[in-house]
Parts: C-alpha cells; sequence; structure tokens
C-alpha cells in the first residue's frame, strides 16, 4: 500500500524507513521544493506530515557523558567496568535480601520499619532490582560488543534468482512479498536507482537483508543475519528503552532509584561505622563479657552506652559479636 502511494505522489522515491519508535519516513525527489526531501509521511496516503527534526544538542551532550565521560575509549572501558560492579552489586544484594526474608518464598513479606534508610533501601530494592539488572547486563553487553569482544557471527546468504528476467512484469505495489509484509515488520526499503533489472529493491527486515527484482517482484538473494545481531538491537532497545514508553518510564524511575540505594547504602554504612564497637582491655582481661546481635547498628549503640556505664563502676568489660561467640 506505502509503496504504491509513494509511487504515485512522489517523482521519485529513494528510500523508505521506519524507526525504533515505529514512525516513517521517505526519501524522495519531486518538482515541488516542498514535497522534496526528507521527512515524516502519512503511510497510508504519502502525505508529508513533519520534518525529522535533528537529536537536541543538549541530549547529544549526555548521551555522549553517558557512553564515555568524554574520555573516549578510556571513559567506554571505565563505563564498561562500572556496569559489571553495579550489577555485582545488585546481584548480591538480592543474595542478601533472600537471606534476609528467610527464603526466596518471603522475598515481598512485610517488613518491620526500624530505620528509614534501611528500610526504604530494602523496599525500593525490590521493586526495581529487576530492571536494574537488566540496565547493567545490557550495558556490560553493550561495551563487549563496542570493543568487538563478542563473536560476530556469520551472514547466511542464499540465492534464489540467477538469471535475471523482466517477465511477468507487475507493479510494485502488486509484489507479493510487499503484500505479505507489513511496516512494524521492517527497517528499510531502498528503491532501485534507476529502471534496469540490475538495481533491486533492497528490502531490510529485523532479522534478514532481500533483494528483489524491480520487474517481477521476484526475491533474488536473502541474507540472514546471525543470532548476535538480533540479540545486540534487542540489549540496546532494553538498555535505552528505545521503542517503549512504558519501559523507558520504568527505566528512568530504576535509574532514580539508584541515586537513592548509594545515598541510603551510604548512610547505613556510615551508621555502622560510627557504632562499631571499640574495646579498651581483650577478652582476657575483663570481667564482664557483652555479646551483641545487630542487624542496623542500633543495638551496639546501646551496647557502646552500657559498655559506658560499666567502665565508670571500675569493671573491666569486653563487647563481642554474637555470631563471633567463643568460649571466655
Amino acid at each position: 500500500q506505502v509503496v504504491g502511494v509513494l509511487t504515485q505522489e512522489y517523482d521519485e522515491v529513494l528510500e523508505l524507513e521506519v524507526d525504533d519508535h515505529y514512525f516513517v519516513s521517505a526519501s524522495v525527489v519531486s518538482m515541488e521544493e516542498a514535497k522534496n526531501g526528507d521527512f515524516y509521511i502519512n503511510p497510508a496516503t504519502g502525505e508529508k506530515l513533519a520534518e525529522i527534526p535533528p537529536k537536541p544538542p543538549f541530549f547529544e551532550w549526555l548521551t555522549n557523558f553517558h557512553r564515555s565521560l568524554f574520555l573516549k575509549t578510556i571513559g567506554r572501558i571505565f563505563i564498561g567496568v562500572t556496569s559489571f560492579l553495579l550489577f555485582l552489586i545488585s546481584l548480591t544484594g538480592c543474595i542478601l535480601l533472600i537471606k534476609r526474608q528467610n527464603g526466596i518464598r518471603h522475598l515481598f513479606a512485610k517488613i518491620k520499619k526500624e530505620d528509614f534508610f534501611q528500610y526504604y533501601h530494602i523496599v525500593l530494592g525490590r521493586l526495581s532490582l529487576l530492571p536494574i539488572l537488566i540496565i547493567t547486563l545490557t550495558g556490560v553487553y553493550l561495551s563487549l560488543l563496542r570493543f568487538s569482544m563478542l563473536p560476530e557471527g556469520e551472514k547466511q546468504t542464499t540465492l534464489f534468482e540467477s538469471e535475471l528476467t523482466t517477465s511477468p512484469e507487475q507493479s510494485p505495489s502488486d509484489f507479493k512479498i510487499f503484500k505479505e509484509t507489513t511496516l512494524k515488520d521492517i527497517r528499510k526499503l531502498e528503491f532501485p536507482f534507476s529502471t534496469d533489472v540490475e538495481e533491486f529493491f533492497i528490502l531490510l527486515l529485523h532479522d534478514r537483508e532481500l533483494r528483489i527484482n524491480q520487474k517481477t517482484g521476484v526475491i533474488v538473494s536473502e541474507v540472514k543475519f546471525p543470532f548476535v545481531d538480533f540479540l545486540s538491537k534487542w540489549n540496546y532497545k532494553l538498555h535505552t528503552g528505545t521503542g517503549s514508553i512504558g519501559w523507558s518510564i520504568l527505566l528512568a524511575i530504576a535509574a532514580i532509584n539508584i541515586l537513592f540505594f548509594m545515598y541510603s547504602g551510604a548512610m547505613i554504612s556510615y551508621k555502622r561505622i560510627k557504632s562499631r564497637i571499640k574495646n579498651r582491655y581483650t577478652a582476657d582481661e575483663t570481667d564482664i563479657v557483652i555479646l551483641v546481635g545487630s542487624e542496623n547498628g542500633k543495638t551496639q549503640a546501646f551496647s557502646r552506652l552500657l559498655q559506658e556505664q560499666l567502665l565508670k563502676k571500675g569493671h573491666k568489660d569486653y563487647v563481642g559479636i554474637l555470631n563471633q561467640n567463643q568460649n571466655y
């Protein structure tokens, strides 16, 4: 349908493209200046809808900063390693959460709110764990792909028609392959530059490329892309949210949560360091031993107060961790 309306609407059509957001654009030549160039079209009518806007400089700047910190190759390596470390942090955090909740069955069980940072660190971690794991894994994959550290795979080429024929001649809009293919299935369609039978329609699908006889509509050759090509495209979409508004919003929320995890994790660590046990005497020198079991450091703070009071009373006391209990 769209091939038919484009050939009727414009003097010459160079190519048709469907982007990741399923907007349809065409590159055309026309005697009318307003109908000449590259622009978005209505695929049902061929009508020009809008010019293709350039990417805003601010987002270009953000993209470059996100990919390499403006440090080129060194920056890309650093970002790749950071993605891997974030993946390890997320994975180990998941394991600790399962252990804390006494098994994966109780992963979403009610959590007792004792400390603000620890409570929301766990609650938000449960909700955004999967998106964060996907962000980090796909980030590592794209970094490895950028440095050609993944197998490229081989393209499989199949020739269907060795001799090019001009009959029976058909209109492009009547080609069987065009009738069976919808716009959402294609990435690009390149039109022949001339009427010579050796010039083909080149149909780029998501998983293969077809060369089509412009006279008969017969598929001349097929090139199947390797699985790694398909995997790379999906990794890019999952990492960036391209083509899905819902997934993009979810990724944005997960990214904001990462900032909160950094802050809440730092505060949890600070509290534990602040409440760290400090003993004046060894266990063998004391007459009183205090054993402490604490999850977020609050109980250790109580033990420190008790220890100070006993020291003021003239006792030599020692505070130990309950998990490290021994014979004193």
